[in-house]
């Protein structure tokens, strides 16, 4: 038994199932900034939140400023492609669908990786998932 498990008021673990995520949209931060580079893949820059007990640890020794941090990531070729599908109105499935295609993928192969980039985007705050109404209302 886990003793940190998140559990919501319904008595259910907080994850959605796998159905439930393959139709939501992965919607793109507003504050994330892309730049194409001459080699043709996308390059991303992204501000940083810094911790409360970090930032004073650091202001104290003089390592920083109090300015806000901004992060760069640069993409490869197949991540390139990935962000260029994330436009909002496509579902997670429709990203497999495209992906394997392109890459003469199987779906599952295709969800696999999608599903690894898209929660490591997710993780540094790059991307979330919206339901597909909620998505689109946002354009």
């Amino acid at each position: 038994m886990r003793l940190f498990k998140k559990i919501n008021p319904k008595g259910t673990t907080s994850s959605p199932s796998r159905n439930v995520s393959l139709d939501m949209c992965p919607v793109k931060n507003r504050q994330v900034s892309e730049e194409r580079l001459a080699s043709g893949v996308i390059r991303l820059s992204y501000p940083v939140t810094v911790k409360p007990w970090f930032a004073s640890l650091a202001k104290r020794f003089g390592a920083w400023d109090g300015k806000p941090t901004q992060k760069t990531i640069e993409l490869d070729e197949m991540g390139t492609a990935a962000w260029e599908l994330i436009d909002g109105h496509n579902r997670f499935l429709d990203l497999v669908d495209t992906f394997a295609k392109r890459y003469n993928l199987q779906n599952r192969e295709a969800e696999t990786s999608l599903a690894a980039f898209l929660r490591e985007l997710g993780r540094r705050g790059l991307i979330a998932l919206a339901e597909r109404d909620t998505a689109s209302e946002k354009r």
